[in-house]
């Protein structure tokens, strides 16, 4: 009889939570032979580090994953703790992070092995090896281990076809508790493909799943989003694809099926400005019938010179044309952008803030994501960086500090970093970034949003950002007023 298996999904600091996807792919071929899964999500968990240790007891092993900053600390504190009340309890890391650096990540004490990439089936084979009472993980291709003082590779694995895996366990994870963390939004995010077909430098994608795309087929993933939409009576579900719209005929396929069914949800999804480009007016009605609400791009920069620097090959027209064509009828366009990029000098700033301007007058439902360029160490740009004076961290626990948001660089320090930091900050206020749903306000407080926003736009537009009083103001609006209660 199987016995008990442990995943923990550590905290990545986010007003958000969903059911952990990666963490259900990982259970279903465990929970498919008869494994007793256990997933603790610290995003939901009252005291995540006491419940990790109460499954451990009696449990085959614990898998911890972790993406590249946050994640780790709390990954390594919750690894710490287990081995100290469990000191032959194996405990594997997996995810992004442990894929692009698996030896850096074994050299600590905390951790016996490492999935490399797509992790299914290695990480079921690990746990019958564990299960038999072995250490040793010889012969299982994406699988790198501990032998002693040594760390041993095997030979990786091939991508597995996602239609051929098991379905993902949602049962295992309580919904209520996300939908009360979410203020009562029932969403999930999904999936329908494996990979990415482009070659953006600055993506670490090619060094977990290569230039490979795995999609899954539309009556699958239709039936897989009516089912669990029915089941768990979700308002949203967010499709985390790295590329929807690799196939054209394929996601109009998955748009038609889902009209059929009439489920009455949003669906959100990611992809290239080009690739919407090619659709008609016809097929983007088709895709807003079905239900997408919204749709994220990956834009990066305003400057040609930039995106090309980086590989983005993009006509920042079809930009424009998308944000026209999706004001017309009902999907909000939402685009990323990445600040401090090595080639980026001031008159690109410039063009980018050029660029939002031109979106926002286009579809004013346009919305924008930024961060701070951090570069990883798997991506085609890693070299660049590190030629330019970007230190590698030495350790796993390092890492936890390398982080978009906040992250520093040999080039952008100082008063150049502070002015980056307010251009976001008056890019969030102009150009409000909803998360999950997007919220209309109302009222005294709508009426002081759109003023603010209207505000933050001209100061965009006209690149006077200097003392942002709004900005103050804000921050000490809510550090004043009184936290609102919880009741749980």
């Amino acid at each position: 009889m199987p016995g008990k298996v442990v995943l923990f999904f550590p905290s990545y600091y986010s007003d958000e939570a969903a059911p952990p996807l990666a963490l259900l792919h990982l259970a279903a071929p465990l929970v498919e032979r008869g494994w007793d899964v256990r997933i603790v999500d610290s995003a939901v968990s009252d005291d995540p580090e006491a419940e990790v240790l109460a499954h451990c007891d009696g449990a085959i092993c614990l898998g911890v994953s972790m993406v590249t900053g946050p994640m780790i600390t709390q990954g390594v504190s919750v690894a710490r703790r287990v081995r100290e009340r469990f000191p032959a309890l194996p405990i594997v890391a997996g995810g992004w992070h442990p894929s692009i650096l698996p030896e850096q990540t074994l050299r600590s004490p905390l951790f016996d092995a490492v999935v490399k990439g797509q992790g299914e089936i290695t990480f079921l084979e690990m746990v019958e090896r564990y299960a038999q009472g072995e250490r040793d993980l010889t012969g299982i291709n994406g699988s790198i281990f501990k032998r002693g003082s040594e760390i041993v590779w095997n030979g990786d694995r091939g991508y597995a076809d996602i239609n051929a895996l098991p379905r993902r366990p949602f049962h295992l994870v309580d919904f209520e508790a996300y939908a009360r963390k979410c203020h009562g939004t029932r969403w999930i995010l999904y999936c329908t493909s494996h990979g990415c077909p482009w070659d953006c430098s600055y993506c670490s994608n090619a060094s977990v799943y290569g230039r490979n795309w795995k999609p899954l087929q539309p009556e699958t993933a239709v039936a897989e989003m009516a089912e669990l939409t029915r089941r768990y009576r979700l308002g949203v579900v967010d499709i985390i694809d790295d590329n929807y719209l690799v196939r054209r005929d394929r996601a109009l396929d998955i748009a038609e099926r889902l009209i059929r069914e009439d489920l009455g949800i949003a669906y959100y999804m990611q992809t290239r400005t080009d690739q919407v480009d090619r659709l008609s007016d016809a097929e983007v009605e088709v895709l807003a019938r079905s239900g997408l609400k919204r749709v994220f791009f990956g834009l990066e920069s305003g400057s040609v010179k930039v995106m090309r620097s980086v590989n983005k090959r993009l006509d920042l027209e079809t930009a424009y044309r998308t944000a026209a064509r999706f004001r017309r009828v009902g999907i909000r366009p939402s685009f990323n952008l990445i600040f401090g990029l090595p080639a980026e000098e001031e008159e690109d700033l410039r063009d980018t803030m050029e660029v939002v301007d031109r979106i926002g007058r286009a579809n004013p439902d346009a919305d924008f994501f930024t961060n701070i360029f951090s570069p990883y160490p798997g991506s085609p740009i890693w070299p660049l960086a590190v030629s330019r004076g970007v230190r590698e961290p030495q350790s796993l626990e390092e890492w936890a500090e390398f982080y978009p948001r906040i992250q520093v660089l040999p080039w952008l320090q100082g008063a150049k970093h502070a002015r980056i930091q307010r251009l976001r900050d008056y890019i969030r206020l102009g150009y409000t970034a909803g998360q999950i749903v997007v919220e209309r306000g109302g009222g005294l407080r709508g009426l002081a949003r759109r003023a603010l926003r209207a505000a933050a736009r001209w100061r965009l537009r006209a690149q006077r950002i200097r003392f942002p009083f709004e900005i103050w103001a804000i921050r000490a609006y809510r550090l004043l007023r009184p936290a609102p209660l919880r009741i749980n």
